[in-house]
């Protein structure tokens, strides 16, 4: 993704002292990481792009556990976002931000093709939630076991903040009255009254019921929308997944915060590959499918890779094992 013409630089962190920073790292994890990026890509364009068949790849644990992609835009739920709502043409911006949040909230296609998304909101002021409550109870009659959320998004914390604030004891109906609570709020307005990246940020997570990390969710997918004029480059908050990665790889922060070691990461990763490592790393020709703007690592990419790095480096130690086993 190319910077955006209202892109803060270097947005809520310091500058100054990522350009200074002397960190400490494990050149153990270093090269866990390296391991987890080229491989775990690998698996995407054999996968996915040159559509081989399996094994992708001779890394053990890879092939046994489910792992995200290293860019988040390649994830199913997110490739959803971006084909039916940020580049749909037939939506207004201020439609296409909210849609991506409500599409957040569930995190799941299937319950967004149930209940007929993307909205058109801007042509139905009086849009109601209750339109939608007999496709739910109807889908559970069909089939009692089925499930209208991911768990990555749908965290205690969300069900019990939404229900408080919607009254509502059906939580797939919550996400609904939730967002009608978001339009009654002109959500909208105040996200395109924002000057930079961490106002979008502060503005989102203000609401009761998005909580840190599913703000910074809901940001990125707005940075997918053509309108929004704020790119993923310049901005990230690393979540607690996120947090527990970094923690193996730093030993020493040298006084940066989580968010801060991301950008440093951002303008050191390359040298720490070819002459810490002595790997031959390029990042050009290992993103050979991607865009020429986009075969490097930015801040939002990074956040997403050390999310899966605790996960995995814990898996090739035998200290712990992904939840979810690896699917075709």
């Amino acid at each position: 993704m190319r910077n955006k013409e209202a892109d803060v630089p270097f947005c809520g962190v310091s500058e100054e002292r990522i350009k200074n920073a002397k960190p400490v790292l494990s050149k153990k994890a270093l090269l866990y990481l390296y391991e987890f990026i080229t491989q775990r890509y690998q698996i995407h364009l054999k996968k996915d792009v040159l559509k081989e068949t399996p094994p992708w790849t001779t890394d053990q644990v890879l092939r046994d556990f489910r792992f995200t992609n290293i860019r988040r835009e390649h994830d199913k739920e997110s490739k959803w976002v971006i084909e039916h709502i940020a580049n749909n043409p037939e939506l207004s911006y201020e439609d296409k931000l909210l849609n991506v949040i409500l599409f957040r909230l569930y995190n799941k296609h299937e319950t967004a093709e149930l209940i007929s998304m993307p909205f058109k909101f801007s042509e139905t002021s009086d849009w109601n939630p209750e339109w939608y409550r007999s496709l739910f109870e109807a889908a559970l009659v069909e089939d009692p076991k089925r499930v209208f959320f991911t768990a990555a998004f749908h965290t205690v914390g969300m069900k019990i903040a939404l229900k408080k604030v919607t009254g509502e004891d059906y939580a797939s109906m919550r996400v609904l009255k939730f967002m009608r609570i978001l339009i009654d709020t002109r959500l909208v307005d105040r996200v395109k009254s924002c000057l930079n990246q961490k106002e979008v940020y502060q503005t989102l997570i203000s609401y009761d019921g998005i909580g840190g990390f599913l703000g910074y969710q809901f940001y990125v997918d707005m940075t997918y929308i053509k309108e929004f004029p704020f790119s993923e480059n310049e901005f990230t908050v690393a979540g607690p997944g996120c947090v527990r990665g970094l923690n193996y790889l730093f030993k020493n922060r040298d006084g940066m915060s989580y968010e801060e070691c991301l950008f440093w990461l951002r303008d050191n990763l390359d040298n720490l590959f070819t002459k810490t490592l002595k790997k031959d790393w390029n990042p050009k020709k290992l993103f050979w499918d991607l865009p020429e703007e986009d075969r490097c690592f930015n801040v939002m990419s990074l956040e997403n890779c050390f999310c899966e790095l605790s996960k995995y480096i814990r898996a090739k130690e035998g200290t712990g094992r992904p939840r979810k086993r690896y699917r075709a």
